[in-house]
């Protein structure tokens, strides 16, 4: 017995063993995804009540967020008013500011001079002093010394008158 096989009918075999691979394959995918479907299922009933609480919030958590930015922007337009008011209020003060720092640094300029002219007087005080002392204490030792002179001087007289 001989069969002849045609390249028709090796097209047509290869073409139903691709098909029923095509079916296991997707047989497989469905397989896979109903145990995920059964997986987010599992959790979905578990997590029931957080879900629905969740949903029950959404609401009120849009109404606080409308509130927040509503505020917000009531906040920035007074922030803003504020800030054109006092605008000229602060270029005032950092005027001001400004004019006392340079009326400081003057005194203190002329505190400083006046310091140094003071030091200046005192050391000359103090030398001229010094010096006051000194020519005091050499002139007191040369008038103790004429005294002592001139008591020789009357002790000698004192002598030769004497005898």
């Amino acid at each position: 017995m001989q069969a002849t096989i045609t390249l028709q009918d090796l097209l047509v075999m290869v073409l139903y063993l691709a098909g029923a691979g095509a079916l296991i394959f997707l047989a497989l995918v469905l397989k896979n995804l109903l145990e995920i479907l059964k997986k987010v299922d599992k959790i979905l009933e578990t997590n029931q009540g957080i879900i629905d609480d969740t949903f029950k919030k959404v609401p009120e958590l849009t109404n606080n967020a409308v509130d927040i930015s509503t505020n917000a922007n009531r906040i920035s337009g007074d922030v803003s008013e504020i800030v054109v008011k006092a605008k000229p209020e602060v270029e005032k003060a950092v005027v001001a500011i400004g004019s006392v720092s340079d009326t400081v640094d003057g005194i203190s300029r002329n505190v400083d001079k006046t310091t140094l002219k003071l030091t200046n007087t005192i050391s000359n005080v103090s030398d001229t002093i010094s010096d006051t002392s000194k020519t005091i204490s050499i002139s007191a030792n040369n008038i103790v010394d004429y005294f002592y002179i001139l008591k020789e001087v009357l002790e000698a007289l004192k002598q030769v008158f004497s005898k």
